[in-house]
């Protein structure tokens, strides 16, 4: 791809191309052009009608007039994008006769009806005779509205370009006229780098420091020298004392410092400022205040407190006086234990102590710590008792002391605010914050339990009902607070240096933003300039109104000089600074000479720049050739100078001359121009290609063009610019003039243009792709006509997207549930309305009664299926009695005399329409008479149980039951018949034969006769058995109970002591509860199972699948049961001790065994113990690890060995290890 390069092709060339559209008078900086006209959005000082348009005439300009639908249109669009807070903006229209409107140019709003006006419920305000733009809510749209003129407000400036062109002013910057090479030796005023700032000097550190420091810092050249003044008020007049260190000892200057030493609150404490000056003027800093730290002591004598338990309090700190502020911290019982705060207890910014619900745990005692924000400072509190009392009751959620607050009450645009809210109640409550109308800014962050919001760098669109909403399970309650964001002034139009000629006229505007508003004051090297109090030769020169400054008739000695705007509102006081510089110069081509060379294309445009440093503007006089040329034809000269070609021929070609003369003198300057021939295409586009979702499309275009030019390939897609990145390489790629498109979507069609680019000339070459693929997405879609289960949808056909629309499919949501789900696939649409192609079909019986649905649709061709489109409206189906009938239909259990009956009631989508109850059927299974009993449950609404009662006479028996579901419409269809059981009696049989056998130390097995399991004599099924056992020496009132749920007639009772006595009872048990207790039965635990366990085990390896195993004999003790022999376990390393397998050796054998079947080449572990009457017991430790070796290793060892030998050379294929 060749590289498309800026046109420097020699050193010293210039190369100009493409469609040049200047104008000799453009719109000054800040003003937007719209038909020959001007327009400036005025958004400070807010002023009264007839102030603002005096204001407006400031500039030559007067008040917007609006005459014109168009004008009307292009004000609106730059409302909606200069004015997002809505707010009111004044224009010139005015009420001539009762309902006719004019401008001030006399022009009238003959094409506005009421239409276009506001309709304010205000009285005052329809009674207005003037007009101003505003916002309505009502209409969602800017509107027109009459007010009286008198409120202050925003307003519109308007002058024609030709009035106002003359305030634009030409590039020139503190270069200009100078030849300084040093840009840290160019003569300039003062600015200030670094504004001082407020200092608090805390008086409790004067022992540390004795001095304090105020600051400013500025640029210039001469370097600025600095001087400080005191501010003080003389009979409300503001009196500036300059500082002089000569005849106060206690203060220093040191470049911009002040430092002021020992000092005193009193004769110190105040306002200052500093002023920088050099050769070139004077400025004035931001005003700072210099105060003093104090904090006084607390009151040690402080009541104790006292609050109910379950009910809110708070405690206030009551802190010494102080200055500036302090925070806040709670210590309890001694210092510095402090109190955290958890759900129930926050500390407030204000210092207060909140305890949402108190508990008896709160009770203790307490004191409250300040320590100053600017030093170590700091003072405690005295300790004082808090008592909880016990209540009876709770104490309701409740919001306590004007909860939620702000601190900030006032917040400031650029700083931090802390919203806070605490409720009283009991359950502790839970927090949640939202803004009312908005949602809540992204700087907001939420601490302590969400009872503090805190809004970081708050900005005045942060404002707003902020509401605090407690919930604590019981009841939820709400409250907000009001943030109203007031803002110090910020210059969004600063001052900027003027560089003007000498006799011109000047102005000078700045613009601030603040609230509350800003007034302006404007001032000239230090000292404000009075209009009233100019000398004589600047009388009627120097022209203020608020923020516009107009000096007439520049005068060199007089006029130069360092300005300053002023920008205050209550908040702070902000300064913007420049300088002007009034110039005589003569013409002078040295900084700015003419291109020696510029290249153009033939054919197109070119623009020779001619802009000498000069003062004032010089006149202009070109030369083709050292022939004089003039403006007209293809030929203009602008009035700054500028030569414009256009169109360029090959005869434009030669050596052009500028020539500059102003009163002051004349220079000129020559450049050739030289003209090429463009870039032609050899390869164009073609007009139109036709492709489907997901194909591979390939553009290309080629060209030539001279060798000395080079071009670029720049490829476009519906005039954006297609920019080859790591993000779209995948899907687009270009190479020089071929273009890619991968897998291809409907986004990827419409108007592709190929241009190349050189540095005098552009061609292009255009093509349109069109996307085949599934239909798009529907639009308007509506039911026209809803039934129970049907209704009648229409819509309108989306983008066919190259294919004819086949079918359709139709899917909705309801609101119990949120997926979308198909209703009806493969529809045909039939056109309702042949004049705007309305479709519609018919849902037969694919709907549920009851049921807010939402609709969407889907066209689909050859292709398949597209979007689907915007939901419909949510419309609801009418009501029907129920289709289901309750599932899972059960019962039993409860009470003797209940019979339970239990269902699955319907949901909510199940019910068809309001009011679900529902109805139930009961009779004895095997009664005599076969009519069902019948209750209405439609007081209970959608409940999923009843019990009904019965003779006592009936339990455990079996009944015949159904539920119906009903609701307003009628009942449903009847549920199967289902049996269930009453409820159940206890059972009147204890277990008879009851007898116990020692199991181990620690366990009997207990036995009895199996119970008759008869309705009469369990009353009810049996569940299991409830055994009672106690210990012969103690009370039968210390017994252990032990439930088994089996209907064996066994059960083994664990847990007990060796070698002790125990009764055992035993009873049956049903879901009514326990039967009458057994005969008592005494039986023995065994003695203690063996205490030690075996030692000195061994293993030694005989064949593949066999080890001996040997170990010392377990003496028993008396408290132990004598030994019946050893177990030997043995189980897979990688397995759990539950899968082992034990080998037993009776009492008397030899203390060795064999254990066999182990499978060659696994690893195991293996342990010994010993075992009696008494149960396991202590294993051998720690266990032995072995692998057995391979059988063909055993196979292959035996062949060549003698027998005798085979055993002790396996040993050596295995490994064993004690772990």
């Amino acid at each position: 791809m060749l590289a498309f390069r800026s046109c420097l092709l020699f050193l010293g060339t210039l190369c100009v191309y493409g469609q040049i559209d200047e104008q000799e008078w453009q719109c000054p900086q800040f003003w937007v052009y719209f038909q020959s006209s001007c327009y400036r959005f005025i958004k400070s000082p807010l002023r009264s009608r007839n102030e603002a348009r005096r204001n407006c005439q400031a500039y030559e300009a007067d008040l917007l007039s609006v005459s014109t639908m168009e004008e009307h249109a292009f004000i609106l669009y730059q409302l909606s994008i200069q004015d997002p807070q809505h707010r009111r903006w004044y224009t010139s229209a005015h009420q001539q006769s009762p309902n006719y409107w004019v401008n001030e140019d006399g022009s009238s709003l003959s094409e506005f009806d009421q239409s276009y006006f506001s309709q304010s419920s205000d009285s005052n305000q329809q009674n207005g005779d003037y007009l101003i733009y505003k916002f309505s809510n009502e209409m969602k749209k800017w509107a027109l509205e009459r007010v009286n003129g008198e409120e202050v407000l925003l307003y519109i400036c308007e002058a024609p370009i030709s009035k106002v062109h003359y305030l634009i002013m030409d590039d020139r910057t503190p270069q200009y006229g100078l030849n300084v090479d040093n840009p840290e030796r160019l003569p300039k005023g003062p600015y200030f780098i670094k504004q001082p700032v407020n200092v608090v000097y805390d008086l409790s550190e004067r022992q540390i420091y004795n001095d304090v420091t105020l600051s400013c810092l500025a640029g210039g050249y001469p370097t600025p020298s600095y001087d400080w003044f005191k501010e003080d008020y003389e009979l409300n007049t503001l009196i500036a004392t300059k500082i002089d260190p000569l005849k106060d000892r206690r203060y220093t200057l040191s470049g911009g410092a002040l430092i002021i030493h020992n000092p005193r609150q009193i004769e110190d404490g105040g306002f200052y400022h500093c002023k920088a000056s050099n050769d070139y003027g004077t400025i004035v800093s931001e005003t700072v205040e210099l105060s003093f730290g104090v904090m006084g002591d607390f009151n040690l004598k402080r009541s104790p407190e006292s609050g109910n338990e379950n009910w809110g309090k708070a405690i206030f700190c009551d802190p010494p006086q102080f200055y500036p502020a302090v925070k806040y911290y709670w210590a309890r019982e001694k210092f510095p234990v402090f109190v955290e705060e958890d759900k129930r207890v926050f500390v407030s910014y204000d210092g207060a102590l909140y305890f949402s619900a108190l508990e008896h745990i709160d009770q203790g005692n307490y004191s409250c710590n300040v320590q100053s924000v600017v030093s170590f400072n700091g003072r405690n509190g005295p300790f004082f008792p808090l008592y909880v009392k016990p209540h009876s009751n709770y104490q309701q959620l409740k919001f306590p002391n004007n909860f939620p607050k702000a601190f900030p009450e006032a917040p400031v645009a650029g700083k931090d605010v802390r919203l806070e809210c605490v409720a009283f109640g009991y359950p502790v409550p839970s927090y949640n914050w939202t803004r009312r109308g908005s949602p809540l800014p992204r700087s907001t962050k939420s601490s302590s339990f969400s009872r503090v919001l805190t809004i970081s760098n708050v900005q005045v669109e942060d404002q707003g009902e902020y509401v605090c909403r407690a919930t604590n399970g019981r009841a939820a309650i709400e409250n907000s607070v009001s943030l109203s964001i007031q803002a110090e002034p910020n210059f969004t139009i600063p001052l900027t240096d003027k560089h003007m000629d000498n006799g011109a006229d000047l102005t000078w505007t700045c613009e601030a933003f603040g609230i509350p508003d800003v007034t302006y004051h404007w001032y000239r090297d230090g000292v404000p300039i009075e209009v009233d109090k100019l000398p004589p030769e600047d009388s009627g020169r120097y022209i203020i109104q608020d923020n516009v400054l107009t000096i007439r008739y520049l005068n060199p000695e007089r006029d130069p000089a360092m300005y300053q705007c002023q920008a205050k509102n209550i908040l702070a006081t902000k300064y913007s600074s420049a300088q002007l510089r009034v110039l005589s110069l003569s013409p002078d081509f040295k900084k700015r000479p003419l291109e020696p060379e510029t290249y153009a294309g033939e054919g197109g445009n070119v623009t020779i720049i001619c802009s000498p440093e000069a003062a004032p503007r010089p006149k202009f006089t070109w030369k083709k050739d050292n022939n004089v040329i003039g403006s007209g034809g293809r030929r203009r000269i602008l009035e700054i100078g500028n030569l414009i070609i256009s169109p360029v021929s090959r005869d434009d070609e030669g050596l052009y001359t500028c020539q500059a003369q102003n009163k002051y003198g004349s220079d000129m300057s020559q450049g050739r121009l030289i003209v090429l021939k463009g870039p032609s295409l050899t390869s164009e586009l073609p007009p139109k290609i036709v492709t489907s979702v997901g194909k591979y499309v390939y553009m290309n275009c080629r060209a030539v063009s001279e060798e000395i030019l080079d071009f670029a390939f720049v490829w476009s897609h519906n005039g954006i610019r297609i920019n080859q990145d790591e993000y779209t390489h995948h899907k687009r790629k270009i190479n020089g003039g071929s273009l890619e498109l991968h897998n291809v979507t409907f986004a990827d069609a419409g108007e592709y243009e190929c241009r190349v680019k050189s540095t005098v000339s552009e061609i292009t070459t255009k093509t349109t792709l069109i996307i085949d693929g599934p239909p798009g997405p529907p639009g308007g879609v509506q039911v026209t006509g809803i039934t129970k289960t049907s209704a009648v949808i229409q819509w309108t056909d989306g983008a066919k997207h190259g294919r004819d629309i086949t079918h359709y499919s139709i899917s909705g949501r309801t609101q119990w549930n949120q997926t979308w789900f198909v209703i009806a696939k493969d529809v045909i649409g039939k056109e309702v309305d042949r004049y705007n192609g309305r479709k519609g079909a018919a849902i037969n019986d694919g709907l549920t009664p009851y049921c807010t649905y939402e609709f969407r649709v889907q066209a689909g061709n050859e292709l398949g299926l597209g979007l689907p489109s915007l939901p419909s409206p949510r419309y609801r189906t009418l009501s029907d009695k129920p289709y289901k009938t309750p599932d899972n239909i059960g019962g039993g259990g409860g009470k003797i005399g209940d019979l339970i009956i239990t269902w699955k009631p319907l949901t909510t989508e199940e019910q068809n329409g309001p009011g679900i109850y529902y109805k139930i059927f009961w009779r004895l299974k095997e009664g005599p008479d076969n009519e069902f009993q019948t209750k209405v449950l439609k007081e209970r609404g959608n409940i999923g149980a009843e019990v009904v009662g019965i003779s006592f006479d009936y339990y455990y028996t079996k009944y015949e039951v159904k539920v119906q579901a009903a609701n307003e419409e009628g009942y449903g269809p009847e549920s199967n018949i289902t049996t269930i059981y009453s409820a159940e009696d206890m059972p009147q049989v204890a277990p008879q034969s009851v007898s116990a056998l020692s199991f181990n130390s620690t366990a009997v097995n207990v036995s009895w006769s199996p119970i008759d399991q008869t309705r009469e004599k369990v009353r009810g099924k049996l569940i299991g058995h409830r055994l009672k056992y106690w210990k012969k020496d103690n009370k039968e009132g210390d017994a252990v109970y032990y439930l088994s749920r089996s209907t064996r007639p066994w059960s083994l009772i664990v847990g007990l002591q060796p070698d002790t006595y125990y009764f055992v009872k035993v009873m049956a048990y049903n879901s009514a509860g326990e039967g009458p207790e057994s005969e008592r039965y005494l039986e023995k635990t065994y003695r203690k199972a063996p205490q030690k366990p075996p030692s000195s085990v061994n293993v030694f390896g005989i064949d593949p699948s066999t080890v001996r195993v040997v170990w010392r004999y377990v003496q028993p003790s008396s408290e132990e049961e004598p030994l019946q022999g050893y177990k030997i376990r043995v189980w897979e390393v990688d397995q759990d001790m539950s899968t082992a397998n034990d080998t037993i050796i009776e009492r008397g054998s030899t203390l060795e065994a064999y254990v066999r079947n182990l499978s060659p080449g696994k690893t195991y572990h293996l342990r010994v113990l010993a075992y009696s009457n008494g149960g396991d017991g202590r294993m051998s430790s720690p266990a032995f690890t072995f692998q057995m070796g391979e059988a063909e290793t055993f196979r292959s060892i035996s062949s060549t060995v003698v027998p005798s030998s085979v055993a002790m050379v396996f040993l050596i294929f295995i490994f064993i290890t004690i772990i």
